[in-house]
């Protein structure tokens, strides 16, 4: 009996499968990322920086290679360890970043295994420095947002503790302390702390830290965080370092009878509809008689029924929130002032989503906080990246977006004689913009001469494809240059 042939769609074309030892990557444009890198000098820098945790065994990747390698699997999207090993397999991306090799995820966790709480500290205040280098400060100075998160942990890991949870609660976590320089988006300090850790734990000592990550010449001109950082012995700090800030006053019933009945109803005064503003020169006790100034913000649940606050059983009807500040303007800029620190919670997500930061942990705290740290120096290095090489317009986009829609990029290689072609599948139209960011960050750079492109001549020699070309020349220069 004769087998029965599958009936054929009219809808789709024969289509034939076959293998191919062709070397084709779909992470071609992580090019432009390593000339950023190249430009800042980032290899011979790393040198200096890694030499304490530097490994002497044969047949070794070197410590820079391996915190390059980890760099470029967090930009290109990996979220866990294992997840390396796609870019380990790619045949075309490690002659594209220069690197001999791509370490495997057991080389990766065996390099941050090897740092110490001392280590951990010195290589990531000379990575941020290094990172914040090219800062550029605002007239008025900086406006540092101080915050903190949560990560969740699924195992038994050293500090991951039982604490603040808001997601999943009494999931052991870490709960990471941040600061962001708000106008420029960038992470000024970070640190991991155990789970069970109070929010305004060490903020002091924190602070002192951050301040010495600043380049010199940049002052800060606001501090900003929410009702965890209300504590008595932090407010003073900010003082005696004369740093004006804008604090979240925790509704404590001390605050909220202050509120209530230190504030007369002739003392608010209208913003907007709904919303009313007042403000008080007052004590409290642990303040020892010093009196700071409340500015209190009141809005109306009739006429704004998503408003957030808190609201006071002695008070239906309203929201309220209150804050503690030294800025001597108006009651209502001074809330205008504050709201701007809104978007360190987007910061915080691209932390925690588009780097993916809070998935990596290892046994050894130390290991984990030098996973976290580094990755937050490669936060600002990619805040750089996309300032430096694309347009003004990418400022308000998600690093997310510059993976998907500058990094992932299609290439194939063609050996050439003496010399490696590349050829990028880029559409048409978007070919030009792609060869001006290559000529833009390595104009001047070593490397400048060992590539060629011309879009023109890619076009004239493939007239029917829609690939743009890049040559190298020769491989064994490729091999051996940085970073």
């Amino acid at each position: 009996m004769r087998p029965r042939r599958p009936i054929a769609s009219p809808l789709y074309p024969k289509i034939r499968f076959a293998f191919t030892d062709h070397p084709i990557t779909v992470w071609a444009g992580a090019i432009l990322l390593r000339l950023y890198f190249e430009c800042l000098g980032l290899r011979t820098a790393l040198t200096r920086v890694l030499t304490p945790v530097a490994k002497t065994s044969n047949h070794q990747i070197s410590v820079v290679d391996v915190l390059l390698a980890w760099w470029y699997g967090l930009a290109l999207g990996a979220e866990r360890f294992e997840h390396l090993t796609r870019y380990r397999r790619d045949p075309l991306l490690p002659r594209l970043l220069g690197l001999p090799r791509f370490p495997s995820p057991d080389t990766v966790r065996r390099f941050f295994g090897r740092f110490t709480y001392r280590h951990t500290t010195e290589v990531s205040e000379a990575l941020m420095r290094l990172s914040l280098g090219s800062l550029r400060s605002p007239l008025t100075g900086h406006t540092l947002d101080l915050d903190s998160t949560v990560f969740c942990r699924y195992g038994d890991h050293e500090g991951s503790c039982k604490g603040h949870n808001p997601i999943k609660h009494g999931r052991p976590s870490h709960h990471p302390l941040v600061a962001w320089l708000s106008e420029r988006r960038r992470l000024l300090w970070a640190t991991l702390r155990a789970g069970h850790a109070g929010t305004a734990n060490g903020v002091q000592e924190f602070l002192a830290q951050a301040l010495t990550m600043l380049p010199a010449g940049q002052p800060i001109g606001l501090v900003r965080a929410d009702a965890g950082f209300f504590v008595t012995t932090f407010l003073t700090a900010l003082e005696r370092r004369d740093l004006p800030y804008i604090i979240v006053a925790r509704l404590t019933p001390l605050v909220r009878k202050l509120v209530i009945h230190h504030i007369p109803e002739a003392d608010w005064h209208p913003v907007t509809r709904g919303i009313a503003v007042a403000e008080v020169q007052t004590t409290l006790p642990a303040w020892r008689g010093q009196t700071r100034r409340f500015v209190c913000l009141r809005q109306t649940l009739a006429e704004r029924p998503t408003a957030s606050g808190r609201r006071l059983i002695e008070c239906p009807g309203y929201t309220y929130r209150v804050f503690v500040t030294t800025v001597p303007y108006a009651a209502d800029l001074v809330t205008r002032m504050y709201a701007g620190r809104a978007d360190c919670e987007n910061r915080i997500k691209e932390l925690k989503e588009d780097l993916s930061l809070d998935t990596f942990c290892l046994q050894s705290f130390d290991a984990t906080d030098a996973a976290f740290r580094t990755g937050c120096a490669l936060y600002n290095l990619l805040m750089g990246f996309r300032e430096t090489v694309l347009p003004t317009c990418w400022f308000a986009r998600r690093l997310r977006a510059v993976r998907d829609l500058v990094l992932l990029v299609g290439a194939d290689l063609i050996p050439e004689a003496r010399r490696l072609r590349v050829r990028f599948a880029v559409p048409p139209e978007d070919r030009a913009e792609f060869l001006q960011r290559l000529r833009t960050i390595s104009e001047g750079l070593p490397i400048a001469a060992q590539l060629e492109w011309d879009l023109n001549a890619a076009e004239d020699e493939h007239p029917a494809s829609t690939d743009s070309a890049l040559t190298i020349r020769p491989e064994s220069q490729w091999s051996g240059a940085s970073p």
